[in-house]
């Protein structure tokens, strides 16, 4: 079997499932699929047709009738603007690994930390298909590295420039956050509150400068004096780049190192920190999302967040490093899930973390661009003085970084860990830029409206909805009134633009067939009955044309 192919095991629509987003326990609608191998490429074109992957399991929300519409959101790395706020969550971290952040400092950050929201992984039915699919149907044997691959993949984790430390993703207190009113504001009302709100920032930063002023006459400054070294910072600030604040975090007292493990196929880096990484994942699901711990199991973790179809590399996710530090990540993630999620300690084992954030259909592959690690599924690692504290799920693609999941330490809320690891992922894109010129885009998963603990994603600037409809990127903030009105909507304005790609048909389909691949008008003249060819076709309008030419559906033998 050529190893540029993709295979699929598609199971239609997933309707009436309980949403994660609004609790409703009948409204969530998808369609879904198996993936047990997937290129890059491919599952570059899927995301942006909507699909994202958990594990093996790949979902397409079907988005004109779900209750909470998931609409692909994306940055454009290479023109990322802070806000001050950014600012302020990346200086904070500098003063508390330089031991300068006071307790009180901690304790008010703790409790603003929850506007900085976790990536919800909601895959309806997911658990249930997962556990039906039949491992001889899709099992393909993954080609091993070769010495000259498995050297460039050893030597990429000695670059220093993709060291710098620190990671991604947004932490998720969902009894904190308060459902907004879904109801249309009067413009009017709407106009005075932005006004008072901006009334309100002007006021604190008078009061700033009033303060530093104050401070300066007390150190016995004269005006003009002040004034100098008042705009002085004010240049300093105005100039500092994403780079410059995390090269000033990597030279604190305190270390925070950041590294990049790839987890298909497991490297050895994996493998040796698995158990840490599984740790803190239950911390996180339990404590943050309220899951139960008997929940949080090894092998559900895997599934959804280790293992993975896609071919791909970067520092591999189950490297020698990695395996070492398994069990420290399955602690992480253990406490992130009893306090973030308030799991149940046996929802958040080792076999659910492994099946959740390091199973990844992606396949390796190494471009001829000297990308320092390839492509494919990765974990990106904080360690704090060599305690691991958080872990960044991410697909490294050849147009993007995929965020997968993020989850931390909840005894790290205060960090903001959520937000700064998203600009930590902003600045991994700018810097594999500089070897593979296409990749230039970061992707945050889904946008939901409706959702509060979804609006920090739209303040990554410049930030881009993907219509549902003409499958083009469209600047959010001519979306967000859109979806003001309607919580589904065609973003692009433009009617005269389609969706070309997903203008096809069941003929243009490969079937995947003991062991045989078949055009599927050859397999459906004496195999295919009336509602596989309706499946088949509406498969092919799902995952459009350019997929289907390097996808194989696969059908079991009815033997």
């Amino acid at each position: 079997m050529p190893h540029d192919f993709s295979i699929v095991e598609y199971y239609s629509q997933q309707g009436r499932s309980r949403c994660g987003y609004c609790q409703s326990p009948n409204t969530s609608y998808s369609h879904g699929m198996t993936t047990e191998r997937l290129t890059v490429q491919q599952y570059q074109t899927l995301i942006d047709r909507g699909w994202r992957r958990s594990g093996y399991y790949c979902y397409k929300p079907t988005m004109d009738i779900t209750c909470c519409p998931h609409y692909t959101i994306r940055c454009s790395a290479l023109e990322f603007k802070m806000s001050r706020s950014q600012k302020k969550i990346l200086k904070r971290m500098i003063k508390f690994l330089n031991g300068e952040l006071s307790v009180d400092e901690q304790k008010t950050s703790q409790n603003t930390c929850d506007h900085d929201i976790v990536r919800c992984m909601d895959v309806p039915n997911q658990l249930e298909i997962t556990k039906e699919i039949k491992p001889s149907a899709l099992n393909m044997e993954i080609a091993s590295l070769s010495e000259e691959n498995s050297s460039r993949i050893n030597s990429a984790g000695n670059n220093p420039e993709l060291k710098v430390s620190m990671e991604n993703k947004e932490c998720l207190d969902s009894k904190t956050i308060k459902e907004e009113s879904s109801e249309i504001k009067h413009d009017l009302k709407k106009k005075s509150v932005s006004e008072s709100g901006m009334i309100l920032q002007k006021k604190a930063k008078l009061i700033r400068i009033e303060r530093k002023r104050n401070k300066l006459l007390a150190q016995g400054k004269t005006e003009d004096e002040i004034k100098v070294i008042m705009l002085q910072r004010k240049n300093q600030n105005v100039g500092k780049t994403l780079e410059d604040y995390f090269n000033e975090i990597s030279n604190c007292k305190n270390k925070l190192e950041l590294k990049l493990v790839r987890t298909s196929p497991k490297s050895d880096d994996y493998k040796n920190t698995s158990r840490e990484s599984f740790e803190v994942y239950k911390k996180y699901q339990s404590m943050i999302h309220e899951d139960k711990l008997s929940k949080l199991t090894y092998d559900k973790y895997s599934r959804f967040l280790v293992t993975s179809p896609l071919r791909i590399k970067l520092v591999k996710k189950m490297s020698n490093e990695m395996i070492d530090t398994l069990d420290q990540s399955a602690e992480v993630f253990k406490k992130y899930q009893m306090v973030i999620h308030r799991d149940a300690e046996n929802e958040c084992d080792k076999k659910s973390y492994f099946e959740f954030l390091i199973k990844s259909p992606l396949q390796d592959t190494m471009p001829e661009n000297n990308l320092p690690q390839g492509y494919g599924s990765f974990h990106e690692q904080y360690w704090y003085n060599g305690n691991l504290i958080a872990v960044a799920v991410l697909d490294i693609l050849p147009f993007c970084i995929s965020s997968v999941y993020f989850f931390y330490d909840p005894a790290y809320s205060f960090l903001t860990l959520g937000t700064f690891s998203s600009l930590r992922e902003v600045l991994l894109t700018q810097q594999l830029n500089k070897y593979q010129p296409s990749l230039k885009y970061y992707y945050m998963g889904y946008y939901i409206h409706s959702c509060p603990k979804m609006r920090y994603k739209a303040k990554i600037k410049p930030a881009k909805l993907l219509c549902p409809e003409s499958y083009t990127w469209c600047d959010i903030d001519k979306c967000l009134p859109k979806l003001d009105v309607s919580k589904y909507s065609r973003l692009n304005e433009d009617l005269t633009v389609k969706d070309e790609d997903g203008n096809a048909t069941a003929d243009e389909v490969l079937i995947l067939w003991n062991n045989k691949v078949l055009p599927f008008h050859i397999f459906k003249a004496f195999c295919a009955d009336q509602s596989t060819e309706g499946y088949v076709d509406e498969f092919a309008k799902l995952v459009g044309k350019t997929c289907l030419k390097k996808m194989l559906y696969c059908i079991h033998s009815r033997n």
